[in-house]
């Protein structure tokens, strides 16, 4: 447990990810945004909010959402992510929904919290990817994938409009009927998430719990369904 208010605010910007983002996202769907600014225009009467591709550029000013829990074992935090829209690369559009919101989770472990074990738990459509440090230390369920940090910073590769997370732009990725595949790829945009770092708690939607847009549309962060341990269950590390 951290009992400093700067020093853990320190440590959430310290492991604060980096995205890359696939070269065409902009032309195929969208990056993501402000939340605030859609809850407050459509949280009265979701049915207004209509498929929206923007933006179609990284704005500077985009928020990265966090929740962190601050326990003696444990100091997990996660980053959340608003997408306007999903667009999945598949024929007939049926990857398409209102809205996404994606995750990045870590967990660090040890008391004090020294920060000599970590994973990271990326998602990855209805599941995560697992990365970690030192490498194979794994949760009961997952493969270990190799983490590329810069410092305390895992990077993450972003799906063509799925916008799930990958470790790695040569990440095996998820398909579906065998043929339709998640994109990945280098040289895009690269989002340094710490820039502009907002307390989900203290968020306009911070109470709200229902769909972000029709019945298909994701559910907000802090649904149930989105609980602390959607991720992976509270277990302890393993070594393989």
């Amino acid at each position: 447990m951290i009992s400093d208010e700067d020093a853990l605010m320190e440590v959430v910007r310290d492991y604060a990810p980096i995205l890359h983002f696939h070269p065409n996202e902009g032309s195929h769907c969208c990056y993501p945004s402000d939340a605030e600014e859609i809850y407050e225009r459509y949280s009265m009467d979701w049915s207004l909010f209509e498929e929206d591709r923007t933006p179609s550029c990284l704005l500077a000013s985009t928020p990265c959402y966090y929740e962190l829990w601050n326990e003696k074992q444990m100091l997990q935090i996660r980053y959340w992510f608003w997408y306007r829209f999903n667009s999945f690369p598949a024929p007939g559009k049926r990857g398409d929904h209102l809205g996404d919101w994606e995750h990045i989770e870590v967990r660090l472990y040890n008391e004090p919290v020294d920060e000599s074990i970590a994973i990271w738990l990326l998602s990855n459509h209805l599941t995560a990817r697992l990365v970690s440090r030192p490498q194979g230390v794994i949760l009961e369920g997952f493969v270990s994938e190799t983490a590329i940090l810069t410092g305390n910073h895992v990077h993450s590769w972003v799906a063509l409009g799925s916008h799930a997370h990958y470790p790695s732009p040569s990440s095996r990725p998820q398909c579906y009927a065998k043929f339709f595949c998640d994109k990945i790829a280098d040289a895009g945009e690269r989002w340094k998430t710490w820039t502009n770092l907002i307390p989900l708690s203290e968020t306009n939607f911070a109470e709200y719990t229902g769909r972000w847009g029709d019945s298909r549309a994701p559910r907000s962060p802090t649904s149930e369904y989105n609980n602390r341990w959607r991720n992976a269950p509270n277990l302890a590390p393993l070594q393989t």
